[in-house]
């Protein structure tokens, strides 16, 4: 395929589009694709990234990581100083590149939860609970079924293809070289009583679970947004223009009576400044950091916010860039026992080459996969009173007068989550690898392999936090980051169901027949004995959690006055055609990692876009 020209701004300065989209990332190319399918709508993309469509470094799917850090890829943000946990600094890596995210990441797809969805709705979204939005969970992918000899390497995985996404451009898949590791994960969990009841596709049920990949069956290339959106039929679109490079100061807004209608959009491109104009609608796509940022260099955010950085309020909302929510994940590295594999074993350049030579093969091997497994979980270890006390004091930030308005109406959606104990809580994972938590300011270090001997890691995510943070400008300039503050574990009941969770990976460990296959008395990364102290493992959780790159929530959608940005059709309150597409518009983090949820939105952001213009 003859790379898509993306470079070029021939004939581009004051030039008309339907709808300029900024953002060529998850959401941003869903929804371009999505409206050129009518040819007489017209749409340019603005990327601020590069175009590396075609390098082995995205095609890859076991090269992602290789990305980070890079500014070919990453925009390698990184957070404020985050005093409660210690002073640390929390890795904020996010896609500079056609796909976005979904270029770059560990392609997990994993699904949100019915109840967090109708959450959603239950907050002031209407159409936007499950069974609104499970249709297009379904519609952005194409499943393709487990292998005979997966399905009797793990014994008791549920999968139905009628459950699965039938036509859409992501590519859904599984691996075909699993680690004994993976088939054991299943089976210890059963002997703790907790065997898979159902594919998480449909919403529901605990237990564990084969994580699905993003990763074309066929070619066994990772299947990202700029593959499965941005492919030959859609890159032939004479109504359709993308421009990477592209980086937006700003939209320019007018108002036209009560309310204010977007003209166009300003980007910096080769060092000049230039102008594209909508006739229709600037839709952000830029995500869930950068969206608030390009709002508040606009003109719209807290006006004073605004105005210390000299910038003229033209909407004043001071819920743009708040709410931001993370799930934050804590990794405990456990060594395996002599003679059994591990991805550690690719420091040895002898591995890692004939892991090359697999995959250039015929896509074999490790390279070709993802090769994770999950499980959702509530906290099993929590005794009821406990229950009781923590329940209680979420009720006491839901009553404390200093509690913002749209953070008692969410965290009184969360405390209804949280008051099921069945309802998962956190979802664990299993990598065959080791993960230097320590080293969690970066990245390189932190997916190094670094640490001598093989291991692999278990790993806990907070499924609904109720810890928040912000993102904002720092500058008026856009090529400056934002300020961006994590927040994470910052509220106490967070930091409980952490810990609790964290305490529960070595049950796992310690479980048939996981236990025989990790080495007796064994190096542990994490912490020399297993933890049954809450307080210990309260102060183990603030040294090593992590942010897991689901940054989300700051354009919530949700009435304006308790604290929204977008409303249920994702305008911007305040415009008459500014709308967000992205993860920034969640008023709840769903479960689980949010590529998924986030294709899912931007799909039915793009029928909800050309409903609304009939």
């Amino acid at each position: 395929m003859v790379p898509l020209d993306t470079e070029s701004i021939e004939g581009l300065e004051n030039k008309q589009f339907d709808f300029v989209i900024v953002g060529g990332g998850t959401a941003g190319l869903v929804v371009a694709n999505r409206l050129t399918e009518d040819p007489n709508v017209s749409v340019i993309v603005l990327e601020a990234g590069t175009n590396r469509l075609n390098d082995p470094r995205i095609m890859v799917p076991g090269l992602g990581v290789t990305t980070f850090e890079d500014a070919d890829f990453d925009w390698n943000f990184r957070s404020i100083a985050q005093e409660q946990l210690n002073g640390r600094k929390l890795l904020a890596s996010k896609g500079r590149t056609l796909g976005g995210s979904s270029a770059i990441n560990f392609g997990m797809v994993i699904y949100p939860s019915r109840s967090g969805l109708n959450a959603w709705e239950a907050l002031g979204n209407h159409g936007w609970g499950w069974d609104d939005l499970s249709p297009y969970i379904r519609k952005f992918q194409k499943g393709t079924p487990p292998s005979d000899a997966n399905r009797e390497f793990f014994k008791g995985m549920k999968y139905d293809q009628k459950d699965q996404g039938a036509d859409g451009p992501v590519q859904v898949s599984f691996g075909d070289q699993y680690m004994p590791y993976h088939a054991a994960w299943m089976e210890t969990f059963k002997t703790l009583g907790y065997p898979q009841v159902d594919d998480p596709i449909n919403g529901a049920g605990t237990g564990p679970f084969v994580t699905p990949g993003a990763v074309d069956p066929t070619t066994h290339t990772r299947s990202h947004a700029g593959a499965a959106y941005l492919g030959p039929e859609a890159q032939a679109r004479p109504n359709l223009r993308v421009v990477t490079g592209a980086l937006v100061q700003n939209i320019a807004l007018e108002r036209r009576g009560v309310r204010v209608t977007a003209t166009g959009v300003q980007f910096l491109k080769d060092q000049k400044t230039h102008t594209t104009l909508a006739n229709k609608e600037v839709i952000l796509a830029a995500g869930a950091t950068q969206t608030p940022q390009i709002l508040e260099l606009s003109g719209i955010g807290d006006e004073k916010v605004l105005r210390a950085h000299g910038i003229a309020p033209i909407i004043n909302n001071p819920s743009v860039g708040e709410n931001l929510q993370d799930h934050g994940i804590v990794a405990f590295g456990y060594e395996v026992e002599d003679g059994l594999p591990s991805g550690d074993m690719a420091r040895d350049p002898a591995v890692a080459a004939a892991a090359m030579t697999a995959y250039q093969t015929d896509g074999s091997g490790p390279l070709g996969m993802v090769p994770f497994v999950s499980a959702f979980m509530p906290c099993v270890n929590l005794p009821e009173e406990e229950r009781e006390k923590l329940l209680q004091n979420l009720q006491t930030s839901i009553e404390s007068p200093s509690t913002p308005r749209a953070q008692k109406k969410q965290f009184k959606a969360v405390q209804e989550l949280l008051m099921d104990p069945e309802e998962p809580t956190t979802q664990y994972i299993m990598a065959p690898f080791q993960m230097l938590a320590r080293e969690g300011d970066n990245p390189k270090r932190l997916f190094g392999m670094g640490h001598p001997g093989f291991f692999i890691s278990l790993v806990s995510l907070l499924s609904y936090p109720l810890s928040r943070g912000s993102v904002h400008i720092q500058s008026a300039k856009a090529g400056a980051a934002p300020i961006i503050d994590h927040g994470t574990l910052r509220h106490p009941v967070d930091l409980e169901f952490h810990a609790r969770h964290s305490m529960w990976l070595d049950k796992i460990a310690e479980t048939e027949p996981m236990a025989s296959l990790l080495k007796k008395g064994g190096e542990r990364l994490h912490t020399p004995e297993p933890l049954t102290d809450l307080e210990k493992a309260k102060q183990l959780c603030k040294e090593l959690v992590l942010s897991m790159y689901h940054v989300s929530g700051t354009c919530a959608m949700m009435p304006e006055e308790d604290g929204g940005v977008v409303d249920s059709h994702l305008k911007v309150y305040g415009t008459t055609n500014v709308r967000v597409v992205d993860a920034s518009i969640f008023p709840l983090v769903p479960r689980g990692n949010i590529q998924a949820t986030v294709f899912a939105v931007a799909e039915k952001a793009a029928d909800i876009i050309k409903h609304d213009l009939k």
